[in-house]
C-alpha cells in the first residue's frame, strides 16, 4: 500500500518532490547529448545574455563561483564555450558559446520540451499556466532580480 510520507503535506516538499523528478527527467532527455542539465542552463544564459563573465553568470544564475568554473571548465573541454580576455579589463574572461554550443542547445531545446510535455501531460494547460504564474511569484518574492520575462 503507497502511503504519502510524513512530509507530504507540506507544498514546500511536494515542490522539492517535483524538482526532483524534473531534473532527474532532464538528465534523461539530455544524456544522448553528452551533456547535462546544469550545462545547457548556463548555455542557454550565455546565449541570452552576450558577453558574460564567469563573476556575471555566477550572480545571475546564483551558482557558487568554485562551482561554476567546474562547469566552464566541462563546456570548454566539450567544445561547447570558450574564455576570451575582456578588452575593456585583460583580468576577466568573458565566456561565448562556440557554434557546437550552439547546435547542442538547440537540440536540448526539443529533448526537454518533449519531456516536459510528457511530464505535465496530466495537467490541463490551464492548470500549467497557474502553475507557472505561482511559481514566477515565489521566485520574484524570494529571489532577487528574478523576473517572469524571457531575456
Amino acid at each position: 500500500m503507497e502511503r504519502r510520507p510524513p512530509m507530504g503535506t507540506r507544498t514546500g516538499y511536494r515542490l522539492v518532490k517535483v524538482g526532483e523528478l524534473l531534473v532527474g527527467l532532464a538528465e534523461e532527455a539530455l544524456a544522448p547529448l553528452g551533456v547535462r542539465s546544469k550545462h545547457v542552463h548556463v548555455i542557454e544564459t550565455l546565449l541570452a545574455y552576450d558577453g558574460l563573465s564567469q563573476q556575471d553568470v555566477s550572480r545571475l544564475l546564483g551558482i557558487d563561483p568554485n562551482v561554476l568554473v567546474g562547469v566552464i571548465d566541462e563546456l570548454e573541454a566539450h567544445g561547447f564555450a570558450e574564455r576570451r580576455r575582456n578588452p575593456d579589463d585583460r583580468r576577466r574572461h568573458l565566456i561565448h558559446v562556440t557554434p557546437a554550443g550552439r547546435k547542442t542547445v538547440d537540440r536540448s531545446r526539443t529533448l526537454l520540451t518533449e519531456a516536459e510535455d510528457a511530464f505535465f501531460a496530466s495537467l490541463s494547460q490551464d492548470e500549467v499556466a497557474v502553475l507557472g504564474t505561482a511559481t514566477d511569484k515565489l521566485l520574484a518574492a524570494h529571489r532577487p532580480g528574478w523576473s517572469a520575462e524571457t531575456p
